[in-house]
Parts: C-alpha cells; structure tokens; sequence
C-alpha cells in the first residue's frame, strides 16, 4: 500500500510546473499552521524523503525579487 506521500508524489509529477509551485506554497502554509516536532534521528531522514520529493522541482534562487507590476503585465 502507499504511502500518502507517495500518492501526492504520484499526482504532483502530473501537474503543470506552475500548479506544483502552488502545491509547494500549499505545503509551506500547512507547515506554519501544523508545525511538526521530530525527534533529531526522525528529522534527519525525513528531510532527506522531502529533498529527494522536491528535487525536481527548480530552486528560486535568493536573490530572486518579485515584482508584482511585472507580473500583472504579462
């Protein structure tokens, strides 16, 4: 049986590049309102299963500024 982060794998590898931004920033929200304490053992593998779900996702890099005017033009 799977696991439910692999049926959110699964279904996040279907979705348009810019629909999976938006399941990240989901995520991100979830974190914020339910955080999650692991024990330090826990912690470590479990960012090693997320590095690995995301990789294939682009990074933003730091320096990144968005500008909203830009945005609103295009």
């Amino acid at each position: 049986m799977a696991s439910i982060a692999d049926l959110i794998q699964e279904e996040a590898k279907t979705l348009p590049e810019h629909l999976g931004e938006e399941v990240l920033d989901f995520i991100g929200y979830l974190r914020t309102r339910h955080p999650v304490s692991f024990e330090s053992g826990d912690q470590a593998a479990r960012l090693i299963e997320l590095e690995a779900f995301f990789s294939h996702y682009p990074r933003i890099p730091k320096n990144f500024k968005f500008k909203r005017d830009e945005a609103n033009e295009r």
